[in-house]
């Protein structure tokens, strides 16, 4: 093994690790996909799940499937972390990150950036990225709906300050250019019931559209609060989420709910104790 390769560590668990078997189910998932989004507008980020491709691809597929042959120079993949504790936000140092359809390089020239700028809050940290699933999930249908050329910035965020998102929303506007995309990876309701996450993610989706963090974050008080039998999390990245749409009201993005489910519509149809999934692209107006 190459050790400046990343190499996956959930293939087979949450994707198929075979090549031919995961390039037929991604083409598959993209063609029952949603109608193929208007292309004259310009998108600049997408929201998308990170679940198994069983429960969250078809979700997923929605918003790939609305950049089909779209050029990008560097992709921005931002999370917040799944399994490791720390503090700040992890950059991996290695050159490319490996997926069963092929290696995606990461800018490293984007990283050392990053470090010099930041130093205090940006740190390089392979470790968290070793077995952590959150950015991973999205490298195959990167590699299978994106013209080649695309580099990969992975930015895990670990535990931080309230106003984290606001810093690097700032540290991010310094760097981005015209021709890169964001893809902020998150699922949304964790184990509420069926009904309840869906009426949950609505009015959570509802907000990340119109660009609402205050109203997202009362949103998620009134939710725990209220007891909600199961709720735990309206969304797992929710520092990542918050960058986005930071970014998206500076640079005057817009944005639209593309697709919705949970796992309660998956195939084991269990509906007490469910993940929501939602796709939601933001482009230039």
């Amino acid at each position: 093994m190459n050790p400046e390769i990343r190499y996956p560590a959930v293939a087979e668990a949450f994707y198929p690790a075979d090549t031919r078997e995961l390039e037929t189910l991604i083409t598959t998932l993209l063609q029952h996909a949603a109608p193929e989004y208007e292309k004259r507008k310009k998108i600049r980020a997408i929201i998308t799940p990170h679940s198994s491709y069983l429960y969250s691809g078809a979700i997923a597929a929605c918003a790939y499937k609305a950049i089909i042959g779209h050029s990008f120079k560097t992709v921005f993949l931002m999370g917040n972390a799944h399994a490791y504790l720390f503090e700040g936000i992890a950059l991996d140092t290695h050159k490319a990150w490996h997926s069963p359809l092929g290696n995606i390089p990461v800018n490293t020239t984007l990283n050392r950036k990053l470090l010099q700028k930041e130093p205090k809050l940006i740190h390089e940290l392979n470790i968290a990225h070793h077995s952590d699933h959150t950015l991973e999930i999205q490298l195959p249908f990167l590699r299978r709906t994106l013209k080649p050329g695309f580099s990969i910035l992975p930015m895990l965020f670990g535990e931080n300050t309230g106003d984290i998102h606001q810093k690097t929303a700032e540290l991010l506007l310094s760097l981005l250019e015209d021709d890169d995309l964001i893809v902020v990876s998150t699922d949304l309701s964790h184990y509420p019931a069926y009904r309840d996450a869906n009426t949950i993610d609505r009015l959570t989706l509802e907000h990340v559209v119109s660009g609402n963090i205050d109203g997202l974050e009362e949103h998620e008080r009134r939710t725990i609060n209220h007891g909600t039998t199961g709720e735990i999390s309206l969304y797992c990245s929710p520092d990542a989420l918050k960058t986005l749409l930071v970014i998206a009201g500076k640079l005057g993005w817009q944005a639209e709910k593309l697709c919705y489910n949970n796992s309660g519509e998956g195939p084991y149809d269990d509906k007490m104790s469910v993940v929501g999934f939602g796709t939601v692209i933001f482009f230039e107006s």
